[in-house]
């Protein structure tokens, strides 16, 4: 696991349980709401006094600490941990952490047990993980009390999170089934899909995919779904034995990482002219791919605009308004696609 700490000082939650107050009642009398009685601005100042620190620097505090905690395989995690550094130097009055934990490695107790950690620590968590079980608790405590957790490109609708930033994934699968249908040959032909853990983003796409071609592109056959673990190399095993041990493909669907570990599977294998390769997410890996042909096309979204919408919906909770889900657009990359300078 990676960690970066920030600052350490009181926060609203540690002000509220000195207190013996509900964090919404801190946040008003931090930020001089109306409706607080003057005795119950004193015990939000005594506990200050207690934990050490002072009226004005804690006035912003629900502004100010936000923490990102990533499940997910090592290329998205950098990706999300590149995009979150670059938004953390463009607003330095915010205070972040970074957690990373490789989803090969992930141990339930001790994740979910990382999420209530960071909850006691900060005012606002950006989350990415598998639907899991222990996982959707620790989420649930965490806004019971009081901090709100925004989960970030994979949805944990059981948790009762307060919103989810990012792509609608059915639609997305739907996309990938579309151009699958529209590049290929309208001839008989069988697509592998590749996944990894259980992220519902995942789930999701291939919900969509399946969907479209079963009713628009019925020659297609979805011939297996075989499941990698988000790192290029067991994605190289895994599809090298594949094609050891059935006939070729026409097209490949990855609904997880390792695209890496793909393009050299088919690249040895002689494929890589012959077999429709699609994936997720822009990186300076897959932009490489895209740019020798090993990818014909690559699913990505815009992750700046996500952790902003993040960072605005914190605001609004912080107002007393509700949270709203945002799905942000999908961005559809090819080889003669323009791409960021940090690609």
């Amino acid at each position: 696991m990676s960690e970066k700490p920030f600052r350490r000082g009181p926060t609203v939650v540690e002000i509220a349980k000195a207190a013996g107050l509900s964090t919404s009642t801190v946040d008003r009398v931090l930020n001089a709401r109306s409706g607080v009685r003057a005795v119950t601005g004193k015990k939000v100042q005594a506990a200050i006094n207690r934990l050490g620190g002072n009226w004005q620097e804690n006035a912003s505090l629900p502004l100010r600490r936000i923490a990102f905690i990533c499940e997910a395989g090592s290329s998205f995690i950098n990706l999300i941990e590149k995009e979150a550094k670059k938004y953390s130097a463009a607003h330095p009055e915010l205070h972040f952490t970074f957690d990373s934990v490789p989803n090969v490695q992930v141990n339930a107790d001790r994740f979910s047990a990382l999420i209530l950690r960071r909850a006691d620590e900060c005012e606002g968590i950006i989350l990415v993980s598998r639907d899991e079980v222990k996982t959707n608790r620790a989420v649930r405590e965490a806004v019971e009390n009081g901090v709100p957790v925004i989960c970030l490109t994979t949805d944990l609708p059981n948790s009762r999170r307060s919103a989810y930033v990012g792509l609608d994934q059915i639609g997305t699968g739907a996309t990938a089934a579309w151009l699958m249908g529209r590049m290929l040959p309208r001839v008989p032909g069988n697509i592998l899909l590749l996944c990894s853990s259980a992220y519902r983003a995942q789930e999701e796409r291939e919900v969509g995919f399946r969907r479209v071609l079963r009713a628009d592109y019925a020659h297609l056959n979805i011939l297996e779904r075989v499941n990698i673990n988000d790192e290029a190399e067991g994605a190289w095993l895994s599809v090298k034995k594949y094609l050891k041990e059935n006939a070729p493909m026409a097209g490949i669907y990855n609904m997880a990482g390792g695209n890496r570990g793909i393009a050299r599977a088919l690249r040895e294998a002689g494929l890589t002219d012959k077999v429709l390769f699609i994936g997720h997410e822009l990186s300076e890996f897959t932009r490489s791919l895209l740019e020798t042909g090993e990818m014909d096309a690559v699913l990505g979204h815009d992750v700046q605009s996500e952790i902003n919408h993040c960072l605005t919906i914190f605001e609004q909770i912080r107002a007393g308004k509700p949270a709203v889900s945002i799905k942000t657009p999908l961005i559809i990359y090819n080889k003669n696609s323009f791409f960021d300078a940090g690609y």
